[in-house]
């Protein structure tokens, strides 16, 4: 018995070596079994190439905790803490790891990407020690959402994210990265199911806005705080029929105009504060039925502040300081 205990380890470890090197597709004919195992090994071994200390990041809550901590051998890896399998097959195709205190790099070979049929990964609000973000993160094809936020990366945001064409959300705010004009081109040319783009923070400089015209339709949202923008903003980011939140606070080279006509979407939070937009409110804002958040703070606006605002009933908040309204 103790015999077929260890030939089945020793199957597992080398498949698992095997898998290193070759493509994602040999997960698709392995046994479901041999699957869970290969899988189980490259969460443990994930586990093993990073440290979680006992603070948490300012950012988390009091009581956010090293989910790592529990995984073990002994225990099915599917019931861990943070980890999402598919009930009939049993891959693994969540992994929420975000303020599990997390301290390390994640390097091309980490055993992270020997996990192809993710589906969601967030791994916000860790540290990982001023890494880049690996290219290889743009392997995961079946992926859906993709947070990378606030995890203390650096370098530049990889072309081969471009290449997760099942992409619905893609959080990158607040690490210390640039995006390069032909990266954003490709990504919002092949990222055509996108609904949710968060860069917030993100060193934009280099970017020409003329690759944001063709931003997909299915956008809800798109925030692009302190970004370093400059130039004028492409008119028809305003027509985007689903968008809900836009938010472009702190870029002070950024221009643009409000349009003047036939100006109605499902906007709820719209806020340019501390840009150079300038020109008067049009009375088409008024249309905006479901606004609730408006900052114009910090702006160039002027003229006469139109009473269309006054059609706003769903707005909580309302900042117009700043600017040189008559």
């Amino acid at each position: 018995m103790g015999s077929l205990i260890c030939l089945s380890q020793l199957v597992c470890l080398l498949f698992f070596l095997h898998s290193q090197l070759t493509s994602s597709s040999s997960f698709t004919s392995c046994s479901t079994l041999l699957c869970s195992q290969e899988q189980s090994l490259a969460l443990l071994q994930f586990k093993q190439q990073l440290s979680y200390p006992t603070s948490s990041l300012s950012n988390c809550p009091n009581d956010s905790y090293p989910k790592i901590e529990s995984w073990k051998e002994s225990i099915d890896f599917c019931s861990w803490d943070g980890v999402k399998c598919d009930k009939t097959r049993r891959y693994v195709i969540g992994l929420d790891l975000s303020c599990s205190r997390l301290q390390g790099t994640i390097p091309s070979n980490s055993s992270l990407f020997l996990l192809p049929h993710l589906q969601q990964l967030n791994l916000a609000f860790n540290n990982f020690s001023l890494s880049e973000i690996s290219s290889r993160f743009g392997w995961f094809a079946r992926l859906k959402y993709l947070n990378l936020s606030y995890s203390q990366c650096l370098g530049q945001v990889p072309l081969e994210l471009s290449n997760l064409s099942n992409l619905v959300s893609l959080d990158l705010s607040g690490n210390n990265i640039g995006l390069k004009n032909f990266v954003l081109k490709s990504l919002v040319q092949n990222l055509s199911k996108l609904r949710e783009l968060h860069l917030d923070h993100v060193n934009m400089s280099l970017v020409s806005l003329d690759s944001l015209m063709n931003l997909s339709s299915s956008l809800t949202s798109l925030t692009l705080n302190g970004c370093e923008l400059h130039g004028t903003l492409p008119y028809n980011i305003f027509r985007l029929p689903n968008l809900h939140v836009l938010s472009l606070v702190s870029n002070p080279e950024l221009t643009g105009f409000f349009p003047m006509t036939n100006w109605s979407n499902p906007l709820m939070f719209l806020d340019i504060s501390t840009t150079r937009f300038s020109g008067a409110l049009p009375n088409s804002i008024g249309n905006l039925k479901f606004l609730e958040h408006l900052g114009l703070c910090q702006c160039n606006f002027s003229g006469l502040v139109p009473a269309s605002l006054g059609n706003l009933t769903q707005i909580t908040f309302l900042g117009l300081s700043n600017n040189n309204f008559g």
